[in-house]
């Protein structure tokens, strides 16, 4: 999924090379993407003069714990909520769940 930032000024270069009538248009002078109709086909991206259109890895706000190298691993944060080896209560030595 593409998304814009905010490098856009709203030029109209991507409206017109768009494949899908109405994947993208021009709202307060930024470019707006319908996702949900987007084909992904990636003209947008050649044509855009400021790099404002960018692929979908490269959101922040989709990075978990927004540190990092997208990952937000570095301070502690999205370790996993899961039981792991249990503490020493033999968990992952196949004996079984001790509960």
């Amino acid at each position: 999924m593409p998304w814009v930032n905010s490098k856009c000024v709203g030029c109209g270069n991507c409206v017109k090379v768009c494949p899908v009538p109405g994947a993208i248009r021009i709202e307060n002078k930024r470019a707006v993407i319908n996702n949900s109709i987007c084909t992904r086909c990636g003209k947008c991206f050649d044509v855009c003069p400021t790099d404002a259109i960018r692929p979908n890895y490269e959101n922040p706000s989709l990075r978990r714990g927004g540190m990092g190298r997208g990952r937000g691993l570095g301070r502690g944060m999205d370790r996993g909520t899961g039981m792991g080896r249990g503490l020493g209560r033999g968990m992952g030595r196949g004996r079984g769940r001790p509960w």
